[in-house]
């Protein structure tokens, strides 16, 4: 019985780090500084805190959602003029390096 829970706990372990890994992978060049400095042109919208009448928030967002929901509007897949507009003006360094900021804010 104490094997089975060690080897569980070494895949769970794994699967972490794996995940862990795949994240930092994804934001290779980003840079925190660099993303507060872009995040300035958010706030207009999105203020402070992240909260805007009807505006949802995207402070302590998840890399990797903030990747896939800003993708979407670059790619014109999720459907908002401004959000359009300011996605396809990104860069992937500019992506990532927002992302990186935003998931460090809560």
């Amino acid at each position: 019985m104490k094997s089975k829970f060690i080897l569980l706990s070494i895949v769970v372990c794994f699967f972490l780090m794996n995940k862990s890994y795949a994240d930092q992978k994804q934001l290779v060049g980003a840079d925190a500084d660099y993303g507060e400095h872009l995040f300035g042109e958010c706030v207009t919208c999105h203020n402070s805190t992240g909260l805007g009448q009807g505006i949802p928030k995207i402070t302590g967002m998840k890399t990797s959602q903030f990747i896939t929901k800003i993708l979407a509007y670059k790619t014109k897949e999720k459907e908002n003029a401004v959000m359009q507009m300011v996605a396809e003006r990104l860069g992937e360094e500019e992506i990532n390096s927002l992302a990186l900021y935003l998931s460090k804010l809560k």
